[in-house]
């Protein structure tokens, strides 16, 4: 019988999660350098390490699939396994435009975060709706895009995008190392 109750990660777990993994990731590469002793398994490590950020920034992002509505929950699989955000206590929105068109959102709880694409299922929807409906109500700042997408009325002062700190810091650290592993690679060569 599978498990149904809610399934909340906090964001610091996440991230000692993913510091783990960059850790195992390393670990790893540096065995099979040190085992293969040859220069193109350097190249070829900074590229699987690129790859392992990426995954790494998923996991600290809590990109779901498959939106549902468990109770008063919302819920996705993750590459972590299934995720709940509380819609009851809804701190915050964060919006988000990949290059490729897609939007995502990433909605806020007191504990954790669950980001989902955009639109959402229509079972998804209206809960979704009335549970941003609330949170506006209790004075959280919803972003004007996220606003406009729900059909809900705008905030004035609202940040545009919203978000989280440990997000932004998580993407500028995997922007950073991310740029260090090409400068690496260029200077390799």
């Amino acid at each position: 019988m599978e498990d149904t109750r809610p399934r909340r990660i906090p964001r610091l777990t996440r991230l000692g999660l993913s510091v783990g993994l960059v850790l195992v990731i390393a670990a790893a590469l540096a065995l099979l350098a040190t085992a293969i002793g040859r220069s193109w398994v350097t190249s070829v490590a900074l590229a699987i390490a690129v790859v392992g950020l990426i995954v790494i920034a998923q996991v600290i992002g809590n990109v779901g699939t498959n939106p549902q509505i468990n109770g008063h929950y919302l819920e996705a699989r993750t590459l972590i396994g299934r995720q709940s955000v509380d819609l009851t206590r809804v701190t915050g929105v964060r919006w988000d435009r990949s290059r490729g068109g897609t939007v995502w959102i990433s909605v806020h709880d007191d504990i954790t975060d669950l980001a989902i694409t955009i639109p959402v299922p229509s079972a998804v929807e209206p809960v979704l709706t009335d549970a941003l409906r609330a949170a506006l109500a209790r004075g959280v700042r919803l972003p004007p895009r996220v606003t406009d997408q729900f059909g809900l009325p705008p905030v004035p002062g609202a940040p545009r995008v919203g978000g989280s700190k440990l997000t932004i810091l998580a993407e500028v650290v995997v922007g950073l190392v991310a740029f260090a592993v090409v400068l690496g690679l260029i200077v390799s060569f």
